[in-house]
């Protein structure tokens, strides 16, 4: 699978441009603020259908009203356009096509952030928000799940608010226990068998970017010892009358995090920066494996990541990622490992791409 071209019309900084990127190796070059990161964030955009940073409203030109992103992989074509004004509307193409977005299937994607170095220290919701990245490009039924919890998870503190002021319909809390129990432990399942994939093939991965052998493991905290839908109902109405007062959901996917043990300790306290980053390098990387099967390998989208590592991991990355198209942005060429001679240098000026 490959990006052979892509062309934006009104897209952040972009008013229209369209560029061949038909190599394995895409290095985009520039200044802080020319555009780069833009770029990237397209491609993410319509492999997505969202933004790694920002809402829609915040992709359209200053002075536009509606954005395109559209791209050539795989032989197909695919567009993907929102309008703001004069109210908010979207619309996708495949091969000129109309099509929903629960049925949008492009590429896979793994996104690599400078922000991502700090993984293990920026708290649950970016642990979960990894393993949710990994698992909705992985499962369609996945993503249904998350919607559903989405749902459930408002409509029930919309009952526990009201219960708490002694209204609402008790007997109601029955029928959403059972839908977030029933949600909750199907994203529970996936969510075990990732960290039991990353657990499998984590030290042999950390050790080839390291040349250290220490072991590690990954460790899922989630609803204690509940084993199936009829524990998770038990331990909701042990927890009823404190969710009640607090009004808030107190059980459930929305609460899962993971940590990672090395030899026995949390690795924020027994490894050193450059071992964490060796750490979060490797999950990346098993990222990648776990969403690439025999019709496709996910595209990597590395965005100012290298000028923050040394250059054995660098070219330690670079080499483990052989075989997946690799869009990396840089404002110094002189950052990147020695580079394959396929690859296609792009350089962006005042909002261009040449």
């Amino acid at each position: 699978m490959r990006v052979t071209q892509i062309a934006l019309e009104n897209f952040r900084n972009y008013t229209n441009t369209s560029i061949a990127t038909d190599a394995d190796l895409v290095l985009i070059l520039g200044q802080n603020a020319s555009g780069k990161t833009n770029f990237l964030e397209s491609i993410y955009y319509l492999s997505r259908l969202k933004s790694f940073r920002a809402p829609d409203v915040a992709l359209v030109r200053r002075g536009a009203d509606f954005f395109a992103v559209r791209g050539q992989i795989g032989g197909h074509e695919h567009e993907a356009i929102a309008q703001v004004f004069p109210k908010p509307a979207r619309q996708r193409k495949t091969d000129g096509i109309k099509t929903k977005r629960s049925l949008w299937q492009t590429f896979r994607t793994v996104l690599f952030v400078p922000n991502d170095l700090n993984l293990f220290i920026l708290g649950p919701i970016f642990h979960r928000k990894f393993l949710d990245e990994t698992l909705t490009q992985h499962s369609p039924i996945y993503s249904l799940n998350l919607s559903s919890l989405e749902h459930v998870l408002k409509q029930r503190a919309a009952l526990l608010q009201l219960l708490s002021r002694g209204e609402g319909n008790k007997p109601e809390l029955e029928f959403w226990n059972q839908e977030l129990a029933r949600v909750s432990m199907a994203i529970r399942k996936d969510r075990l068998a990732f960290v039991d994939f990353l657990n499998s093939k984590f030290k042999q991965t950390n050790h080839q970017l390291t040349g250290f052998s220490y072991e590690c493991q990954i460790i899922f905290s989630t609803f204690a010892d509940i084993q199936d839908e009829s524990g998770f109902l038990s331990e909701l109405a042990r927890l009823e009358e404190a969710e009640i007062r607090s009004n808030k959901n107190l059980l459930g996917s929305h609460r899962d995090d993971f940590i990672i043990n090395k030899e026995g300790e949390l690795n924020i306290y027994s490894s050193s920066r450059g071992e964490l980053r060796a750490q979060i390098l490797a999950l990346k990387l098993l990222q990648a494996e776990y969403l690439s099967d025999e019709t496709q390998k996910p595209i990597i989208l590395l965005d100012d990541v290298f000028s923050e590592l040394d250059e054995l991991r660098r070219t330690k990355l670079v080499e483990h990622l052989s075989g997946h198209q690799i869009f990396i942005t840089s404002t110094e060429e002189h950052h990147l490992p020695k580079l394959k001679k396929e690859t296609l240098v792009l350089t962006v000026e005042e909002s261009r791409i040449k």
